[in-house]
């Protein structure tokens, strides 16, 4: 017999071969039928346990189909701060380049003991523009300052400055001015593949946001913008998970990309009042406004004790 055919005998048994035992372990793969494990919440878990860290809120919930959004801030009109000002309680203005929009109430408002969110809504709404479009964010403390956001695609839009009603609250727990900014129109910039709340959690945890012992109370979502605010421009903001720790601290986690952030209202506050809204108000008191000089008064009351916080 010729070594060619030999060889070729060779090549067709080992084939035959590989062919079988391929059958024979995908055959006992079937039987096996192992399920995949989730090793991602596995070591999760595992991870939480180690540090005694908790999670009350519901994070089982289907992972929501957002899409990234973009969208320019909106120039307040004439006509429009002409309707606030059909209303005897207020005074409104707007910045030189239409974008703010700043108003006082004639007599300040008072805050009912013990307000809740639904509370605050119903007392500020008869007195902005587009109320429905704002829901509660936060009151802080420090400040004294209550921050609403605007919503798009029936979500909040986290913390930007272009998108925020500012109530500012004296000593007597009474509304004495506010500010407010909008986005206009909002445009869909695709679908990303969302990551569920507990991989959120995990880049929490990850980026060293979490304590021992700690409770994740709170989980919810919404937008946030994908990189620094622009001064003028479009934005594009990213699907957004808020983490709340121990019912008091806030964070956020883009659900596409994992990236995290502070939710740290007072020092985002002390940065935008200082670094955008007085610099506004000022080109409008060097024109004798004197609405926008008592309301800087007011803002470098309340932001002055933290300024060399950010230093």
């Amino acid at each position: 017999m010729r070594w060619s055919h030999i060889k070729t005998l060779f090549i067709l048994s080992f084939l035959i071969l590989n062919g079988y035992l391929l059958y024979q372990f995908i055959s006992k793969q079937d039987e096996m039928n192992i399920p995949e494990l989730d090793t991602t919440n596995m070591d999760l878990d595992e991870e939480l346990r180690d540090e005694d860290i908790t999670i009350s809120a519901d994070v089982d919930f289907e992972v929501p189909e957002l899409s990234y959004i973009s969208s320019a801030q909106k120039k307040f009109t004439g006509s429009e701060i002409s309707d606030l000002n059909d209303n005897k309680n207020i005074n409104a203005e707007k910045s030189m380049d239409s974008q703010l929009l700043i108003a006082e109430f004639s007599s300040p408002l008072k805050i009912p003991d013990n307000a809740d969110e639904e509370t605050l809504s119903s007392l500020v709404s008869p007195y902005i523009l587009d109320s429905s479009d704002f829901s509660f964010g936060a009151w802080d403390d420090d400040l004294n300052i209550i921050v609403f956001f605007q919503n798009k695609e029936g979500h909040p839009i986290y913390l930007n400055r272009h998108a925020m009603l500012t109530f500012y609250v004296n000593d007597n727990n009474e509304i004495t001015h506010y500010t407010q900014t909008m986005l206009g129109d909002t445009d869909p910039q695709g679908s990303p593949t969302l990551n569920t709340p507990k991989i959120a959690i995990s880049s929490l945890l990850q980026s060293r946001y979490l304590n021992a012992e700690d409770n994740i109370t709170d989980v919810s979502y919404g937008y946030y913008s994908r990189i620094a605010e622009a001064e003028e421009g479009t934005q594009v903001f990213a699907p957004t998970y808020k983490i709340t720790v121990n019912g008091e601290s806030d964070y956020f986690v883009n659900a596409a990309e994992s990236t995290t952030y502070s939710g740290n209202y007072r020092d985002y506050l002390v940065k935008m009042l200082a670094g955008n809204y007085l610099r506004k108000l000022n080109l409008m008191a060097d024109e004798d406004d004197s609405m926008a000089d008592s309301l800087i008064s007011v803002i470098e009351n309340k932001i002055e004790p933290f300024r060399s916080d950010l230093e």
